[in-house]
């Protein structure tokens, strides 16, 4: 007879050693990875913290010099400045003594000055008197006439009293020529 079982067979289990060992083997592997992951950055870190120390170290190194540099900009700014202003004042000095000789060769013999006013862009205005109109007229042609001076225009003209004599006060202003100011600057 022929016989037939129908029941199954046992199963042959296998250990379950390996998946456990498996397990184990790739959590050894991870944490080494991160350890040495971990002591890499920190070399790293210890690297960048002794570059770091040492540009401090460099930068405190060139703290005095960066403030004697910065010192010396200053300065040189200060010297410029003073320079620019010696400058500016240099190109409004009026040459009085070419001013007083052409004077004493123009003004007539009926005409005295009693002040000359120079102001910062070249003119000067003449104060004075004169006896006649005419005078005061030559007075003026004479300047224009000048090489020292030019564009001479009278602001003042009165008739005033002065020692019981009748006189005319005046006030002309001119401008000094160009070359003659750039003649005053030395």
């Amino acid at each position: 007879m022929i016989r037939i079982n129908l029941l199954p067979r046992e199963r042959v289990r296998r250990p379950t050693v390996a998946p456990r060992v498996l397990v184990g083997l790739v959590l050894v592997v991870v944490m080494a990875a991160l350890v040495l992951a971990t002591l890499a950055l920190n070399l790293r870190n210890a690297r960048v913290s002794a570059e770091i120390d040492d540009v401090n170290a460099r930068i405190e190194e060139l703290k005095p010099k960066v403030a004697e540099v910065e010192a010396l900009q200053r300065q040189i700014a200060e010297a410029r400045r003073k320079e620019q202003l010696l400058r500016q004042l240099e190109s409004l000095r009026i040459p009085w003594d070419n001013v007083l000789n052409e004077l004493r060769k123009i003004i007539p013999a009926d005409v005295w000055l009693i002040r000359i006013e120079a102001k910062g862009d070249g003119n000067l205005t003449f104060n004075g008197f004169g006896m006649t109109y005419e005078a005061v007229a030559r007075f003026m042609v004479n300047l224009d006439g000048s090489p020292l001076f030019q564009d001479a225009d009278l602001s003042i003209g009165q008739k005033q009293t002065q020692v019981n004599r009748e006189v005319i006060n005046f006030s002309v202003t001119a401008r000094l020529t160009p070359q003659q100011k750039q003649a005053g600057v030395r």
